[in-house]
Protein backbone atom coordinates (compact mmCIF):
# COMPACT_ATOMS: atom_id res chain seq x y z
CA UNK A 1 0.00 0.00 0.00
CA UNK A 2 1.28 3.48 -0.87
CA UNK A 3 2.48 5.51 2.09
CA UNK A 4 0.12 8.26 3.19
CA UNK A 5 1.34 11.70 4.13
CA UNK A 6 -0.06 13.99 6.79
CA UNK A 7 -0.33 17.50 5.39
CA UNK A 8 -0.93 20.95 6.83
CA UNK A 9 -2.28 24.00 4.99
CA UNK A 10 -1.08 27.17 6.71
CA UNK A 11 -3.35 30.08 5.85
CA UNK A 12 -6.25 27.81 4.97
CA UNK A 13 -8.88 30.57 5.19
CA UNK A 14 -7.08 32.95 2.80
CA UNK A 15 -7.61 33.15 -0.94
CA UNK A 16 -4.67 30.95 -1.95
CA UNK A 17 -5.20 28.72 1.08
CA UNK A 18 -8.81 28.22 0.05
CA UNK A 19 -7.70 27.24 -3.46
CA UNK A 20 -5.24 24.76 -1.92
CA UNK A 21 -7.96 23.24 0.25
CA UNK A 22 -10.17 22.86 -2.81
CA UNK A 23 -7.43 21.27 -4.91
CA UNK A 24 -6.33 18.86 -2.18
CA UNK A 25 -9.78 17.30 -2.25
CA UNK A 26 -9.29 16.28 -5.89
CA UNK A 27 -5.52 15.94 -6.24
CA UNK A 28 -4.00 12.45 -6.65
CA UNK A 29 -2.02 12.77 -3.44
CA UNK A 30 -1.82 10.00 -0.82
CA UNK A 31 -3.42 12.11 1.90
CA UNK A 32 -3.43 10.98 5.48
CA UNK A 33 -4.37 13.52 8.13
CA UNK A 34 -5.08 17.05 6.84
CA UNK A 35 -4.54 19.91 9.26
CA UNK A 36 -5.88 23.38 8.47
CA UNK A 37 -4.15 26.28 10.21
CA UNK A 38 -4.91 30.00 10.34
CA UNK A 39 -5.12 32.89 12.80
CA UNK A 40 -6.82 32.67 16.17
CA UNK A 41 -9.77 34.61 14.71
CA UNK A 42 -10.37 31.89 12.11
CA UNK A 43 -9.92 28.95 14.47
CA UNK A 44 -12.99 26.74 14.66
CA UNK A 45 -14.23 27.37 11.12
CA UNK A 46 -14.92 24.13 9.28
CA UNK A 47 -13.75 23.56 5.71
CA UNK A 48 -14.33 20.61 3.41
CA UNK A 49 -11.37 18.67 2.03
CA UNK A 50 -12.45 15.85 -0.26
CA UNK A 51 -15.67 15.34 1.67
CA UNK A 52 -14.00 15.57 5.06
CA UNK A 53 -15.13 18.51 7.20
CA UNK A 54 -12.12 19.75 9.12
CA UNK A 55 -11.99 22.44 11.80
CA UNK A 56 -9.39 25.15 11.39
CA UNK A 57 -6.78 25.23 14.14
CA UNK A 58 -4.64 28.18 15.27
CA UNK A 59 -1.16 28.36 13.77
CA UNK A 60 0.44 29.63 16.96
CA UNK A 61 1.59 26.72 19.06
CA UNK A 62 1.04 24.03 16.42
CA UNK A 63 3.53 21.15 16.56
CA UNK A 64 4.70 20.67 12.98
CA UNK A 65 6.14 17.27 13.80
CA UNK A 66 2.53 16.05 13.39
CA UNK A 67 2.78 16.42 9.58
CA UNK A 68 5.26 15.54 6.84
CA UNK A 69 4.40 18.33 4.38
CA UNK A 70 3.16 21.86 5.07
CA UNK A 71 1.86 24.29 2.46
CA UNK A 72 2.37 27.93 3.44
CA UNK A 73 -0.09 30.39 1.87
CA UNK A 74 0.40 33.32 4.23
CA UNK A 75 1.98 36.80 4.20
CA UNK A 76 5.77 36.86 3.88
CA UNK A 77 6.37 37.87 7.49
CA UNK A 78 4.35 34.92 8.78
CA UNK A 79 6.16 32.49 6.49
CA UNK A 80 9.55 33.90 7.46
CA UNK A 81 8.73 33.23 11.12
CA UNK A 82 6.99 29.87 10.98
CA UNK A 83 8.35 28.06 7.91
CA UNK A 84 11.85 27.59 9.42
CA UNK A 85 10.21 26.31 12.62
CA UNK A 86 8.28 23.76 10.59
CA UNK A 87 11.42 22.68 8.72
CA UNK A 88 13.32 22.29 11.98
CA UNK A 89 10.55 19.98 13.18
CA UNK A 90 11.21 17.72 10.18
CA UNK A 91 8.36 18.95 7.98
CA UNK A 92 9.00 19.72 4.31
CA UNK A 93 7.66 23.20 3.63
CA UNK A 94 6.22 24.30 0.27
CA UNK A 95 5.89 28.07 0.45
CA UNK A 96 4.19 30.47 -1.97
CA UNK A 97 4.48 33.62 0.16
CA UNK A 98 7.52 35.00 -1.64
CA UNK A 99 9.57 35.04 1.56
CA UNK A 100 12.29 32.72 0.19
CA UNK A 101 12.44 33.44 -3.55
CA UNK A 102 15.79 35.24 -3.23
CA UNK A 103 17.33 32.60 -0.93
CA UNK A 104 19.54 30.42 -3.12
CA UNK A 105 19.60 27.71 -0.46
CA UNK A 106 15.84 27.29 -1.05
CA UNK A 107 14.96 25.75 -4.44
CA UNK A 108 12.46 27.74 -6.48
CA UNK A 109 10.40 25.25 -8.47
CA UNK A 110 7.97 25.04 -11.36
CA UNK A 111 7.77 21.27 -11.98
CA UNK A 112 7.39 21.65 -15.75
CA UNK A 113 10.46 23.94 -15.92
CA UNK A 114 13.17 22.87 -13.44
CA UNK A 115 12.18 19.64 -11.62
CA UNK A 116 15.83 18.63 -11.26
CA UNK A 117 16.37 21.46 -8.76
CA UNK A 118 13.94 19.94 -6.28
CA UNK A 119 16.66 17.66 -4.86
CA UNK A 120 18.21 20.74 -3.22
CA UNK A 121 15.29 21.01 -0.78
CA UNK A 122 17.14 18.97 1.83
CA UNK A 123 19.50 21.89 2.51
CA UNK A 124 16.80 23.87 4.35
CA UNK A 125 13.71 21.68 4.18
CA UNK A 126 11.88 24.51 2.36
CA UNK A 127 10.73 24.69 -1.27
CA UNK A 128 9.59 27.99 -2.77
CA UNK A 129 6.80 28.30 -5.32
CA UNK A 130 7.23 31.43 -7.50
CA UNK A 131 4.84 34.28 -8.10
CA UNK A 132 2.06 33.82 -10.69
CA UNK A 133 3.87 36.08 -13.14
CA UNK A 134 7.15 34.16 -12.91
CA UNK A 135 5.38 30.80 -13.32
CA UNK A 136 3.75 31.98 -16.55
CA UNK A 137 6.83 33.64 -17.93
CA UNK A 138 9.15 30.71 -17.25
CA UNK A 139 6.72 28.20 -18.76
CA UNK A 140 6.53 30.20 -21.98
CA UNK A 141 10.22 31.12 -22.23
CA UNK A 142 11.73 27.72 -21.40
CA UNK A 143 10.98 25.93 -24.72
CA UNK A 144 12.03 28.99 -26.75
CA UNK A 145 15.25 29.36 -24.77
CA UNK A 146 16.15 25.69 -25.20
CA UNK A 147 15.74 25.74 -28.98
CA UNK A 148 16.51 29.26 -30.18
CA UNK A 149 18.20 31.02 -27.27
CA UNK A 150 17.05 34.35 -25.90
CA UNK A 151 18.79 37.70 -26.05
CA UNK A 152 16.40 40.11 -24.40
CA UNK A 153 12.94 39.99 -22.80
CA UNK A 154 10.62 42.89 -22.03
CA UNK A 155 7.60 42.00 -19.93
CA UNK A 156 4.69 43.95 -18.48
CA UNK A 157 2.98 42.33 -15.52
CA UNK A 158 -0.68 43.17 -14.88
CA UNK A 159 -1.69 42.13 -11.38
CA UNK A 160 -5.24 41.77 -10.02
CA UNK A 161 -6.20 42.95 -6.55
CA UNK A 162 -6.45 39.34 -5.31
CA UNK A 163 -2.63 39.26 -5.42
CA UNK A 164 -2.93 41.43 -2.29
CA UNK A 165 -5.16 38.85 -0.60
CA UNK A 166 -8.70 39.22 0.62
CA UNK A 167 -8.02 42.81 1.69
CA UNK A 168 -7.41 43.80 -1.94
CA UNK A 169 -10.59 42.09 -3.14
CA UNK A 170 -12.63 43.75 -0.40
CA UNK A 171 -11.21 47.18 -1.19
CA UNK A 172 -12.02 46.97 -4.91
CA UNK A 173 -15.53 45.70 -4.19
CA UNK A 174 -16.19 48.40 -1.61
CA UNK A 175 -14.86 51.26 -3.74
CA UNK A 176 -16.73 50.07 -6.83
CA UNK A 177 -20.01 49.87 -4.93
CA UNK A 178 -19.57 53.36 -3.48
CA UNK A 179 -18.67 54.95 -6.80
CA UNK A 180 -21.57 53.25 -8.59
CA UNK A 181 -23.85 54.79 -5.97
CA UNK A 182 -22.44 58.28 -6.42
CA UNK A 183 -20.38 58.21 -3.23
CA UNK A 184 -16.75 59.17 -2.82
CA UNK A 185 -13.93 56.85 -1.76
CA UNK A 186 -10.87 57.26 0.39
CA UNK A 187 -7.54 55.69 -0.66
CA UNK A 188 -6.78 52.61 1.41
CA UNK A 189 -4.54 49.62 0.79
CA UNK A 190 -2.98 50.99 -2.39
CA UNK A 191 -2.69 54.64 -1.41
CA UNK A 192 -4.81 55.60 -4.43
CA UNK A 193 -8.29 54.77 -5.65
CA UNK A 194 -8.16 51.33 -7.31
CA UNK A 195 -11.74 51.09 -8.62
CA UNK A 196 -11.93 52.25 -12.29
CA UNK A 197 -8.23 53.08 -12.14
CA UNK A 198 -4.84 51.61 -13.04
CA UNK A 199 -1.77 51.96 -10.87
CA UNK A 200 1.74 51.83 -12.39
CA UNK A 201 3.29 50.53 -9.18
CA UNK A 202 3.06 47.08 -7.58
CA UNK A 203 4.92 46.60 -4.32
CA UNK A 204 7.38 48.89 -2.61
CA UNK A 205 9.41 51.33 -4.69
CA UNK A 206 13.15 50.58 -4.47
CA UNK A 207 16.00 53.08 -4.60
CA UNK A 208 16.79 51.94 -8.15
CA UNK A 209 13.38 53.18 -9.28
CA UNK A 210 12.11 49.64 -9.89
CA UNK A 211 9.37 48.19 -7.73
CA UNK A 212 9.83 45.11 -5.61
CA UNK A 213 7.36 43.18 -7.77
CA UNK A 214 9.37 44.02 -10.90
CA UNK A 215 12.66 42.98 -9.32
CA UNK A 216 11.17 39.75 -7.95
CA UNK A 217 9.72 38.82 -11.35
CA UNK A 218 13.17 39.19 -12.94
CA UNK A 219 15.03 37.33 -10.18
CA UNK A 220 12.52 34.48 -10.04
CA UNK A 221 12.55 33.98 -13.80
CA UNK A 222 16.35 33.97 -13.95
CA UNK A 223 16.45 31.37 -11.19
CA UNK A 224 13.82 29.17 -12.82
CA UNK A 225 15.51 29.24 -16.23
CA UNK A 226 18.97 28.77 -14.76
CA UNK A 227 20.53 31.42 -16.98
CA UNK A 228 21.67 34.47 -14.99
CA UNK A 229 22.99 36.09 -18.19
CA UNK A 230 19.49 36.61 -19.60
CA UNK A 231 18.46 40.24 -19.92
CA UNK A 232 14.94 40.75 -18.61
CA UNK A 233 13.26 44.12 -18.16
CA UNK A 234 9.99 44.15 -16.21
CA UNK A 235 7.24 46.65 -15.53
CA UNK A 236 4.29 45.96 -13.23
CA UNK A 237 0.82 47.51 -13.03
CA UNK A 238 -2.13 46.98 -10.70
CA UNK A 239 -5.43 46.60 -12.54
CA UNK A 240 -8.96 47.04 -11.09
CA UNK A 241 -9.86 43.37 -11.65
CA UNK A 242 -10.42 40.73 -8.99
CA UNK A 243 -8.63 37.70 -10.44
CA UNK A 244 -6.27 36.74 -13.27
CA UNK A 245 -2.61 37.69 -13.70
CA UNK A 246 -1.72 38.75 -17.25
CA UNK A 247 1.61 39.38 -18.98
CA UNK A 248 2.54 40.97 -22.27
CA UNK A 249 5.94 39.77 -23.47
CA UNK A 250 8.32 41.06 -26.12
CA UNK A 251 11.37 38.86 -26.70
CA UNK A 252 14.30 38.50 -29.08
CA UNK A 253 15.75 35.10 -29.89
CA UNK A 254 19.40 34.41 -30.69
CA UNK A 255 18.56 32.19 -33.66
CA UNK A 256 15.72 32.80 -36.12
CA UNK A 257 12.35 31.42 -35.01
CA UNK A 258 9.19 32.12 -36.92
CA UNK A 259 5.71 32.32 -35.42
CA UNK A 260 4.72 28.83 -36.53
CA UNK A 261 7.84 27.27 -35.03
CA UNK A 262 7.31 29.14 -31.77
CA UNK A 263 3.68 28.01 -31.61
CA UNK A 264 4.74 24.39 -32.15
CA UNK A 265 7.27 24.61 -29.31
CA UNK A 266 4.73 26.14 -26.93
CA UNK A 267 2.19 23.47 -27.89
CA UNK A 268 4.53 20.82 -26.49
CA UNK A 269 4.15 22.22 -22.94
CA UNK A 270 1.02 20.65 -21.38
CA UNK A 271 0.56 23.55 -18.96
CA UNK A 272 0.24 26.03 -21.83
CA UNK A 273 -3.03 26.44 -23.72
CA UNK A 274 -2.99 28.41 -26.96
CA UNK A 275 -6.11 30.32 -27.91
CA UNK A 276 -7.71 29.27 -31.17
CA UNK A 277 -6.88 31.60 -34.03
CA UNK A 278 -10.56 32.15 -34.75
CA UNK A 279 -11.03 33.69 -31.30
CA UNK A 280 -7.98 35.87 -31.61
CA UNK A 281 -6.94 36.02 -27.97
CA UNK A 282 -7.41 34.63 -24.47
CA UNK A 283 -8.52 36.62 -21.44
CA UNK A 284 -9.00 36.01 -17.75
CA UNK A 285 -12.75 35.69 -18.33
CA UNK A 286 -13.92 33.33 -19.74
CA UNK A 287 -10.67 31.44 -20.36
CA UNK A 288 -8.27 31.49 -17.43
CA UNK A 289 -10.36 31.85 -14.28
CA UNK A 290 -11.13 28.43 -12.84
CA UNK A 291 -8.79 26.77 -15.37
CA UNK A 292 -5.46 25.09 -14.65
CA UNK A 293 -3.53 26.33 -17.69
CA UNK A 294 -1.50 29.34 -18.65
CA UNK A 295 -3.23 30.73 -21.73
CA UNK A 296 -1.12 31.98 -24.63
CA UNK A 297 -2.40 34.31 -27.34
CA UNK A 298 -1.42 37.19 -29.65
CA UNK A 299 1.72 35.29 -30.71
CA UNK A 300 3.15 37.40 -33.52
CA UNK A 301 6.29 38.86 -35.03
CA UNK A 302 7.82 41.95 -33.48
CA UNK A 303 8.24 44.14 -36.53
CA UNK A 304 10.88 46.31 -34.80
CA UNK A 305 13.36 43.45 -34.22
CA UNK A 306 14.88 40.96 -36.63
CA UNK A 307 14.38 37.99 -34.34
CA UNK A 308 11.56 39.47 -32.26
CA UNK A 309 8.34 37.83 -31.08
CA UNK A 310 5.42 39.16 -29.03
CA UNK A 311 2.87 37.19 -27.01
CA UNK A 312 0.33 37.54 -24.23
CA UNK A 313 -0.15 35.26 -21.23
CA UNK A 314 -2.89 34.98 -18.61
CA UNK A 315 -3.66 32.55 -15.81
CA UNK A 316 -5.78 32.14 -12.71
CA UNK A 317 -3.42 33.58 -10.13
CA UNK A 318 -4.94 31.53 -7.30
CA UNK A 319 -4.85 28.17 -9.12
CA UNK A 320 -1.99 27.59 -11.58
CA UNK A 321 -0.38 30.79 -10.35
CA UNK A 322 -0.15 29.50 -6.77
CA UNK A 323 -2.12 26.57 -5.35
CA UNK A 324 -1.78 24.14 -8.27
CA UNK A 325 1.95 24.74 -8.59
CA UNK A 326 2.31 23.92 -4.87
CA UNK A 327 0.30 20.71 -5.26
CA UNK A 328 2.38 19.71 -8.29
CA UNK A 329 5.55 20.30 -6.28
CA UNK A 330 4.16 18.01 -3.58
CA UNK A 331 3.36 15.34 -6.16
CA UNK A 332 6.89 15.49 -7.53
CA UNK A 333 8.36 15.51 -4.03
CA UNK A 334 6.44 12.39 -3.00
CA UNK A 335 7.19 10.59 -6.27
CA UNK A 336 10.93 11.25 -6.41
CA UNK A 337 12.02 11.93 -2.85
CA UNK A 338 9.54 10.83 -0.18
CA UNK A 339 7.66 7.92 -1.74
Amino acid sequence: MQNQFDIAVVGATGLVGGALVELLGDAPLPLGQVVLLATEESAGKRLSVGGRHIAVRPLAGFDFSEVQIAFFAVPEAVAAEFAPQAAEAGTTVIDCSGAFVADHEVPLIVPEVNPEMLADYRERGIIASPSPGAIQLALALKPLLDVAGLQHINVTLCEPVSASGREGVDELARQTARLMNGQGVEPGLYGRQIAFNTLPLVGDLLTSGASRAELCLVLETLRLLGDPALRINASAMRLPVFFGTALTVQLETVHPLDVGEAASLLAQVPALMQAEEARGYASAIPDAIGDDHVWVSRLRRDLSREHGLNLSLVTDNLRKGAALNCVQIAQLLIKDHLG
